[in-house]
């Protein structure tokens, strides 16, 4: 079925606190200027001359918790006092971010609003979170087509992320965990299936895991209290990383006069030493009983598990997502720990509680000339191989020269093969690696960037990114240091004033 009815009028609409919004309405103008759209903000649009022959498209934030941005209340509000609008024909484009609860709120209601007034849909709306550019390839080409006079063509365009978070994540399927390397702690590539999810995600983005207590921890905890009613109600509380409020509130009920001392300021270094590699269970052997901190008391202070973040490892590609992960495993006061989250995701759980949040940050940059500096040191590679697999599936083509650091060549090169062929194929134009222990003399990403000087110096000065992911205890500020040294300035600076410096750093 065709359009109704000519058009006569065709407004780009946008509400946007950031200007993101904004933007994307002025480039939709761009690529719809065959049919010579007006752009305006919401506010500029009268609402009561909107009927027939006229077509609006929405582009907008939510700003807050679901509220239409500044630039978009009056709009809203003339559109709620008007009983009907038939005639008019719409589309929807809504962005958000999947940390809020009402997640595209606005967007949500204006649709709402406008399908109540006797509004025509010419599309589905869109629900899209940060990574909101993937959508926008999809659904203006296909608009575009409904606009020239084919109505059918968006029939079954769902352009719609679902806002997973904590309190409801996703149970996606383990489908594979491969050991990548031969060292301990093992390295591990795991593959997760989030078919029917509706999870939308970019190269560079984080998967945020919920993840389950290690029975034999709750065990533990049950043991000691001599109740076993402890496994249920500490089950989703969150066992290895007491926070300050926490540790305090256990000096308080028992009187600890230890535990109170090394919570004093001056003796943080103390605090952590004495924390490194236990969970609660140690804290209450050592400064509590059973009698001081009772099982309901200790169940009501600790917050819910706290999910744990992990870089993803791939670009979008089926219903299936990719991690890299090391492996937590190791004996302590006679017991064996395990990471609270790879625990279960690498040894017999069957599924994860997972979402995704964008990282916008590190993404790959919009000039597709723009040469890249890769670093990335032990699991530091994931988003790097996400990054790479994009530069693949879209068959761009630039230098790209990548730096991985780990200990031992013949132990630890993670994903060796994949990043082998990608140099032999041309799409990493320099592999260069940093094996620390193989050698008399350690050798380690920085070194490499120094010894490579002439081409990294190349690179940065026609606008190279640097991308930069790995452990945040001494690679930012070794890189950076060898980085300023190869320019003879303060590079790392300027790369960050000009959005060139990704950083993921853990």
């Amino acid at each position: 079925m065709n359009i109704p009815a000519p058009i006569t009028r065709l407004l780009v609409g946008f509400a946007s606190e950031s200007g993101n919004a904004q933007a994307l309405a002025e480039r939709l103008g761009a690529d719809l200027q065959p049919h010579a759209p007006q752009v305006l903000p919401f506010n500029a649009i009268d609402v009561a001359s909107l009927g027939h022959g006229d077509v609006l498209l929405a582009v907008s934030s939510s700003f807050g918790d679901g509220e239409p941005p500044a630039n978009g209340e009056r709009f809203f509000a003339r559109l709620q006092a008007q009983p009907a609008l038939p005639g008019l024909r719409y589309a929807v484009f809504g962005l958000g971010d999947t940390g809020y609860p009402r997640f595209c709120g606005f967007t949500k209601a204006l649709d709402a609003a406008l399908l109540e007034r006797q509004a025509h849909p010419l599309l589905q709306r869109v629900d899209a979170d940060l990574g909101y550019e993937p959508f926008y390839r999809q659904w203006q080409p296909v608009l575009a087509q409904v606009l020239s006079g084919d109505a059918r063509a968006g029939q079954h365009l769902r352009l719609q992320v679902t806002a997973y978070h904590q309190d409801a994540a996703f149970p996606a399927r383990i489908v594979a965990c491969q050991r990548l390397s031969r060292s301990h702690p093992a390295a591990w590539h795991v593959q997760l299936d989030i078919s029917g999810s509706g999870m939308a995600y970019r190269a560079g983005d984080t998967l945020h895991v919920v993840p389950d207590n290690d029975p034999a921890l709750l065990q533990a905890l049950a043991h000691w209290y001599g109740d076993p009613a402890a496994v249920t109600a500490l089950h989703d509380r969150e066992l290895r990383l007491p926070g300050k409020g926490v540790l305090r509130e256990l000096a308080r009920l028992s009187g600890s006069e230890a535990l109170k001392g090394l919570l004093k300021i001056s003796r943080k270094p103390e605090l952590d030493a004495y924390l490194h590699g236990l969970d609660l269970l140690d804290v209450l052997q050592d400064h509590a009983t059973p009698d001081n901190v009772p099982l309901a008391t200790l169940a009501g202070l600790l917050s819910p598990c706290l999910p744990r973040a992990y870089s993803i490892a791939s670009h979008p590609h089926g219903q299936t997502l990719d991690l890299c992960v090391r492996e937590v495993r190791y004996t302590l006061r006679g017991r064996e720990r395990v990471g609270t989250a790879t625990g279960s995701l690498l040894h017999g759980a069957d599924t994860a509680r997972v979402y995704c949040r964008a990282n916008p940050g590190f993404h790959l940059p919009g000039d597709a000339r723009a040469p890249l500096l890769m670093v990335g040191t032990g699991t530091g590679i994931a988003p790097l191989m996400g990054l790479l697999q994009e530069l693949q599936a879209t068959g761009s083509r630039r230098e790209v020269q990548l730096v991985f650091g780990e200990k031992h060549r013949a132990q630890d090169f993670l994903y060796q093969q994949h990043l082998q062929d990608w140099q032999a194929s041309g799409l990493i134009t320099g592999l260069h690696t940093a094996f620390s222990r193989d050698g008399a003399d350690k050798v380690y990403v920085q070194d490499v960037l120094q010894q490579r000087h002439h081409d990294v110096r190349h690179l940065l000065d026609r606008g190279g990114h640097v991308y930069l992911c790995g452990n945040k205890a001494h690679l930012e500020n070794a890189v950076r240091s060898a980085i300023d040294a190869i320019t003879g300035e303060d590079c790392w600076a300027r790369l960050r004033n000009e959005n060139r410096l990704h950083c993921e750093l853990y």
